[in-house]
């Protein structure tokens, strides 16, 4: 770091209910720019939340890959990217834009930055929502926007 200071992550792991896999806490540090002035028990509230909210939401899709056979989403076939499945990689993405959407405000009051004063919090809130809706829709293999008939 520029002000000498050590950048650490947690290399804390916080363990799903077993279909989409362990999430790593230093992993949504680093890929969302987390600030290390955010206390971890925020960030771990943020991510469990987060979870729980996606395993609502996924639950059919779950229950169907389950009785298709597949009991991990590590077994999904498709492209593989670092040893992790596409399936993977999509949950990853709406869990982390969902769980960063909830630690926004904290940067505000976390840090008197300028980065951080001049930022939109809700426009960038909407983003990571819009973020985290696109994944969703693309593991249920669903397009962009669509329109049912009822």
């Amino acid at each position: 770091m520029l002000n000498g200071r050590k950048t650490e992550y947690s290399e804390e792991v916080i363990v799903s209910d077993g279909f989409w896999g362990n999430i790593s806490i230093s992993e949504f540090q680093k890929q969302r720019a987390i600030p290390l002035q955010i206390p971890l028990e925020l960030i771990k509230t943020a991510l469990i939340g987060a979870m729980q909210s996606l395993e609502i939401d996924l639950a059919e899709l779950v229950s169907q890959y389950r009785t298709g056979g597949i009991h991990y989403a590590s077994e999904i076939k498709g492209t593989v990217i670092n040893g992790e499945t596409a399936a993977q990689a999509l949950y990853k993405k709406a869990l982390f834009a969902r769980a960063k959407h909830d630690l926004l405000p904290e940067f505000a009051t976390m840090s008197a930055r300028d980065l951080h004063e001049k930022r939109d919090i809700v426009e960038e809130q909407k983003q990571l929502l819009t973020e985290s809706v696109h994944a969703i829709r693309t593991l249920k293999n669903k397009r962009r926007g669509s329109v049912w008939i009822i």
